[in-house]
C-alpha cells in the first residue's frame, strides 16, 4: 500500500479532528487574551472548553472546495476537489489529479472507506468502527476522522470531561486522555494562542494526538481562519495535517465554505459509499472482497454540486 501512496495519492488519510510533553512542530503567535471563566480573570480548562463549544455549536456541517498539497517523503502532488463534513464523525472528500478522479475517502457513524483510483484493481476498502475498535484490523492509512472534525473547528468537547491545562509564555495546551480509533490509549492536545490574534489568524492553533509516552501520532496545524458570515463561527481556511511515522503531510486550502447546508437526503448520499457500488468492495476486517462491483476502470464520482 505504501507504493500506492508514494505513486501520487498519499492516501488522503485525513485524521480531522481530529490530539503533553510531546515533541511537535513549533507553533507561533503572540496576541490573544484567552477567555476566562465567568467572574474569574484567570483562564482555566473549563473556560477553554466553553470557548471551543460556543464556536462549534453554531456549525453542524461544512461543505467546501478544497485544494490539497500532499507530500510523502520527497514526493509531492497537488489535488483538487470537494469536502463535506457533519458532526459527529460524518466526512467525505473527493479529489482529482489533473482532472482525473484520484481519491474518495469517507466516514459515517458505522464505518469508513477509501478508494484510490491508481490502484489495480481499484477496490473500495472499508471497515466498520466496531471491527476497528478490536485493534486486530490492519489499516494501511492513518485514519482519524475525529481529527478532521476538530481541525475544522466544529468538534464539541465534554464539559464534564477531565482536562489538564499547561500554560506557557505564548500558548496554552488543553490536554485530555482519549483513545485512537483502534482502541489504543492516547492524549489529545488542543493548542491556543495565549494572546489576541489579528484577523485571519487562528485562535486555536493546533490539534495534536500523541501516544501515552508523548510520541506524536498526528497533528493538524491551523494556519488561517475566517469568520463565517452566516453563523459568525470561526472556521479554518488553511490547515496542515502531519503523520510523522508515515512521512506524510497535507495542506488543505478551503474555499467557498458553506455551513449547515448538509441534511436529509443530501446527507444520506454524501456520507455513504453507495455511489461507489460499481467497484469491488474489500472488507479490511475480513481480508477479502465482500461485494463484487460492475466497474473495472478508475472512474469515480463527484460530490453533489451546490
Amino acid at each position: 500500500m505504501r507504493s500506492i501512496l508514494a505513486s501520487g495519492i498519499f492516501g488522503l488519510a485525513l485524521a480531522f479532528p481530529f490530539f503533553l510533553g510531546c515533541k511537535h512542530a513549533p507553533i507561533v503567535g503572540d496576541r490573544y487574551t484567552p477567555p476566562a471563566a465567568p467572574g474569574d480573570p484567570k483562564v482555566d480548562a473549563a473556560s477553554l472548553v466553553k470557548y471551543l463549544n460556543d464556536n462549534a455549536r453554531m456549525v453542524q456541517s461544512v461543505r467546501a472546495k478544497v485544494d490539497i498539497d500532499a507530500k510523502q517523503g520527497r514526493q509531492a502532488i497537488g489535488l483538487g476537489g470537494h469536502l463535506a463534513c457533519q458532526k459527529p464523525r460524518f466526512f467525505r472528500i473527493k479529489a482529482s489529479v489533473v482532472g482525473r478522479p484520484a481519491v474518495d475517502l469517507g466516514s459515517n457513524s458505522e464505518e469508513f472507506w477509501y478508494w484510490i483510483g491508481q490502484e489495480k484493481p481499484p477496490y473500495v476498502y472499508h471497515c466498520s468502527y466496531r471491527d476497528l475498535s478490536t485493534g486486530k484490523v490492519r489499516v494501511p492509512l492513518p485514519f482519524h476522522p475525529d481529527m478532521v472534525i476538530a481541525a475544522l473547528g466544529i468538534a464539541e468537547y465534554d464539559p464534564a470531561g477531565k482536562y489538564e491545562l499547561k500554560e506557557q509564555s505564548k500558548r496554552l495546551e488543553l490536554i485530555q486522555q482519549t483513545a485512537t480509533p483502534d482502541g489504543q490509549p492516547a492524549r489529545r492536545i488542543t493548542v491556543f494562542n495565549r494572546f489576541k490574534v489579528a484577523p485571519g489568524q487562528p485562535q486555536v492553533q493546533a490539534h495534536i494526538l500523541t501516544d501515552m509516552k508523548g510520541k506524536l501520532i498526528c497533528q493538524a496545524v491551523v494556519e488561517r481562519v475566517q469568520e463565517d458570515r452566516t453563523t459568525k463561527a470561526m472556521l479554518p481556511t488553511r490547515v496542515t495535517i502531519q503523520w510523522p511515522a508515515q512521512e506524510l503531510s497535507m495542506t488543505l486550502m478551503l474555499t467557498s465554505l458553506e455551513t449547515n447546508a448538509v441534511e436529509g437526503t443530501l446527507a444520506g448520499r454524501l456520507f455513504s459509499r453507495t455511489d461507489l457500488a460499481g467497484f469491488d468492495s474489500f472488507d479490511l476486517a475480513r481480508g477479502g472482497v465482500d461485494s463484487p462491483g460492475g466497474l473495472r476502470s478508475a472512474g469515480g464520482t463527484a460530490l453533489p454540486r451546490r
